[in-house]
């Protein structure tokens, strides 16, 4: 059994979500990464990467003692979409012919993540997903492109088990994870092997 944190639970967010474009179904994406304090940039230059997730960890609940060595931690996730426009701003929300806006984004996202448990991705222990607030992040428009970013909270919660009090088991292959790996594909390639259409990018 994998013993899971914070870690592990948003970068199966970031998989259950890269797995949709390697199959084909979101063909309209260019990156799923982790947030990583993008909109401070003054410049804007993450609107380049449009249309584009973003996952990050908000904060927990109040933990919950189930037992002498056990803890109930609750916690919300945050995925961000973001969309793009050369047209106006209804446009980058609502999305037109080729260009997919963020309210079409929010709803992949929501329809793929609730009531997910990431167990696909091989993360045990986890409570499906559940829907939380959306909130507009940015809403406007530059230069050259109307933009737009809503975010999306997800609550979900896992076993904390005390250390000292674990067995310690040998740890073999199969119970190697991967985490921080942040996406990015090529547009309008189509559909590909998997080796061509995602770089892998270790942070």
């Amino acid at each position: 059994m994998v013993d899971l944190d914070l870690s592990i639970v948003e970068q199966g967010i970031k998989d259950v979500m890269a797995k949709q474009v390697k199959e084909g179904k979101w063909n309209w994406i260019r990156e799923i990464k982790t947030y990583g304090g993008e909109f401070d940039d003054g410049a804007l230059s993450w609107v380049k990467t449009f249309p584009a997730i973003w996952v990050t960890f908000q904060g927990s609940g109040t933990p919950k003692k189930i037992g002498n060595s056990t803890t109930e931690y609750p916690v919300t996730f945050v995925v961000l979409v973001g969309a793009r426009s050369l047209r106006n701003e209804e446009v980058q929300r609502h999305g037109v012919l080729n260009d997919i806006g963020t309210y079409l984004m929010l709803k992949h996202v929501q329809k793929l993540l609730i009531g997910n448990d990431l167990s696909s991705e091989d993360v045990k222990g986890l409570a499906p997903l559940s829907l939380g607030r959306t909130k507009t992040i940015f809403n406007g428009k530059t230069q050259s492109n109307s933009i737009s970013v809503l975010s999306q909270e997800f609550h979900t919660q896992y076993v904390i088990e005390a250390s000292d009090r674990v067995r310690e088991e040998e740890e073999t292959e199969a119970d190697l994870i991967k985490i921080n790996v942040d996406y990015f594909f090529e547009p309008d390639d189509g559909v590909k092997d998997a080796s061509d259409l995602i770089e892998l990018k270790e942070v």
